[in-house]
């Protein structure tokens, strides 16, 4: 790996740092809405992770 990261990695860290921001500084989320959310950013997570060496191995 030389240092890339994944886009679908990068998205999910900005969903998890967009809903921190939010929820600490602007309004509070409800669960019902969080959760869902939070679990997007890992899944999105989790993919970039997981795609990063299927992607390089092949080069």
């Amino acid at each position: 790996m030389k240092g890339r990261v994944s886009v679908l990695t990068m998205i999910g860290i900005l969903v998890y740092v967009i809903y921190s921001l939010v929820d600490r500084f602007v309004i509070q989320i409800p669960d019902i809405v969080a959760i869902p959310v939070m679990i997007l950013g890992i899944i999105l997570i989790l993919a970039g992770i997981v795609k990063t060496p299927k992607d390089n191995a092949t080069k």
